[in-house]
């Protein structure tokens, strides 16, 4: 094998740096630059939108749950609630104009009425009360109240449930409980 001799190693030094040169020149030219900007922001940046209705079986209904609902059971198919619980909803289409239906599905256990005898849930949205109903046993009820127009003008309502019993927490359970809600929702009248 033989080596370059001396003058073949400066001219590829010299060919190579030339090279490099003409090229660094080429790219000196004056560039335009085209900045493009999106006018409705990215599905990352936009705030998830609120439900009307919610089944607590489903795991996006959580943001909607404000307080007193606690995590999934029964397979992931109902929640437990406090005895005082809210929830944000979306108000429907047209309940601005012509009011709305809250409904509320949701069982008393036996283990509330054998401890507490006949429970009361009630409802309202700000400072208005919409309904009040006794539970006088245990099983599974439906709770529904007119919800007046003026009340859902805004993109959002929290509705807040009052329970007038409920279990305090235990040493097993840390959880004050009231009732198991299977779902919650406005519909259009």
């Amino acid at each position: 094998m033989q080596f370059p001799n001396l003058f073949t190693r400066r001219r590829l030094v010299i060919t190579a740096v030339a090279a490099a040169l003409l090229l660094s020149a080429a790219c000196r030219g004056k560039h335009h630059r085209t900045t493009v900007e999106n006018e409705e922001p990215a599905a990352a940046e936009a705030p998830p939108r609120l439900a009307s209705t919610l089944k607590m079986s489903d795991p996006a209904a959580t943001g909607q749950l404000l307080k007193g609902v606690y995590g999934l059971e029964g397979g992931g198919a109902w929640r437990w609630t406090a005895g005082h619980f809210s929830i944000a909803l979306r108000p429907p289409l047209s309940a601005a104009q012509r009011g709305a239906t809250l409904s509320l599905a949701f069982t008393v256990p036996e283990v509330v009425i054998q401890k507490l005898g006949k429970i009361t849930l009630s409802a309202s949205i700000g400072a208005t009360k919409l309904k009040s109903e006794p539970c006088p046993k245990s099983g599974a009820y439906t709770f529904t109240a007119d919800v007046p127009a003026e009340l859902l003008t805004k993109d959002s309502v929290t509705v807040d449930f009052d329970l007038d019993k409920s279990l305090p927490a235990t040493p097993a359970d840390q959880r004050e409980l009231g009732v198991i809600v299977t779902s919650a929702g406005l519909e259009s009248k």
